[in-house]
């Protein structure tokens, strides 16, 4: 989908005025990452980063400066049957995106639980998008923003994001590392999005 570092952008800015407004989340919000392979001592692994289509790119990972840290990662997209609309010229189109949110948190700061974290992130994002978020985005019809499974195990999550071994496991006993996967289902004119693509 084209669109899904806006629809991302718009999930950070509905958490950020939302559920995360209150001072005690000392937040640290990014976008659309991607993991990029790093060399460590002869093995390869991989950190989180957020890339631009300048070719510059931002750690988006670990930093106990800030007492939540979120980022996000499209795992999949899939085209679906779509919604037929009446006199579209079968130009409709659905994509789902198959998406995970990382969560790095310091629970004695937040003095929340992961369960409540999960909780809070997951009922803020559940949305369908208003039209007034998604109408300058041509040829978008609509956005369905569904929160999903929240996965605890922090030890496998880091080992997938990173690729490192269990030993090397950063996270301390008062922080949280946890992985919050949803889905984003876009309705969307195909004809219009190829034309608008290079406006």
């Amino acid at each position: 989908m084209p669109y899904i570092n806006e629809i991302v952008n718009i999930i950070n800015d509905t958490l950020a005025n939302g559920k995360l407004k209150s001072s005690k989340f000392n937040k640290q919000l990014f976008g659309l990452s991607e993991l990029l392979p790093r060399n460590y001592q002869d093995d390869q692994d991989t950190v989180p980063a957020m890339v631009t289509l300048n070719n510059s790119t931002q750690f988006s990972g670990f930093d106990d400066r800030y007492n939540i840290v979120i980022y996000h990662r499209c795992l999949s997209t899939n085209i679906v049957e779509s919604p037929v609309l009446f006199g579209d010229g079968l130009n409709t189109a659905r994509e789902e995106s198959e998406m995970r949110m990382i969560v790095f948190a310091d629970r004695t700061s937040l003095q929340l639980q992961p369960q409540q974290l999960s909780f809070l992130l997951s009922s803020a994002i559940q949305q369908q998008l208003k039209y007034s978020q998604i109408s300058s985005y041509a040829g978008l019809y609509g956005c369905t923003i569904e929160a999903n499974t929240t996965n605890y195990d922090g030890v496998r999550i880091y080992q997938d994001e990173y690729n490192k071994p269990a030993q090397a496991y950063p996270v301390q006993p008062f922080q949280i590392y946890m992985a919050l996967d949803y889905t984003i289902t876009t309705d969307y004119d195909v004809s219009c999005i190829n034309d608008c693509l290079t406006c």
